[in-house]
């Protein structure tokens, strides 16, 4: 039962393709998940002991539906780093990437209330869900230093593919991008918040080059 939907049924073919040669990955990812539910799992023996080895890689992507679900950005930051925090904590070996997160275009989606979801001026509804999406990562971008003081550089990677899915400047013809409008390329996010195969191959190899040093 259920909808089928032909964007996404290519997906599982680019984990055989990009990532089985090179490592023996586990996806852990639940749709609609928001970081405290990612936490409690692992808190609550999701990822244990005996699977994490040195050399154990972790690709983190979480947040977006916290602001989806009316979050504010400073939670929703400190949800990301509490879960980046614990994987560090809870195991002394492995690498952490945490990926920024994506773009994302579905504004039909805000409830447009103010408060609690406003622009800068604290007054004015949000339309568009990017001025959050940005505060979310340049919080985090600041807390991942600190993180890697704590527990070393080599142990955490902040990796930012979110250029990937925006239209470039000159196709918008504003010279500059404004977060309010940002585009998203349909071509790569149907929806304008789930990469579909292509973009999900481009997402792929965004964190392959990273993982190769290209951060």
């Amino acid at each position: 039962m259920g909808k089928y939907h032909e964007p996404w049924k290519d997906i599982p073919q680019i984990m055989q393709d990009l990532f089985v040669p090179r490592y023996d990955p586990l996806v852990l990812a639940i749709g609609g998940d928001q970081t405290q539910h990612l936490l409690w799992r692992l808190q609550h023996g999701e990822l244990l002991d005996g699977i994490v080895q040195d050399d154990s890689l972790f690709i983190m992507l979480i947040g977006t539906n916290n602001i989806g679900s009316g979050s504010l950005p400073e939670p929703t930051a400190r949800g990301v780093i509490a879960v980046a925090e614990y994987i560090l904590q809870r195991f002394d070996t492995g690498r952490l990437l945490l990926l920024q997160l994506l773009p994302r275009g579905d504004n039909q989606r805000l409830k447009k209330k103010c408060p609690p979801q406003c622009q800068d001026d604290g007054t004015t509804p949000l339309e568009s869900f990017m001025p959050y999406i940005r505060k979310v990562n340049d919080i985090t971008k600041g807390e991942v230093q600190k993180l890697r003081t704590i527990h070393g550089q080599e142990r955490i990677d902040l990796v930012d593919c979110g250029s990937l899915f925006v239209k470039e400047n000159d196709l918008e013809g504003t010279g500059s991008v404004n977060m309010q409008t940002v585009h998203v390329k349909k071509g790569l996010m149907p929806d304008f918040l789930h990469p579909n195969a292509k973009g999900q191959r481009l997402l792929a190899q965004c964190i392959l080059d990273c993982i190769d040093g290209s951060c």
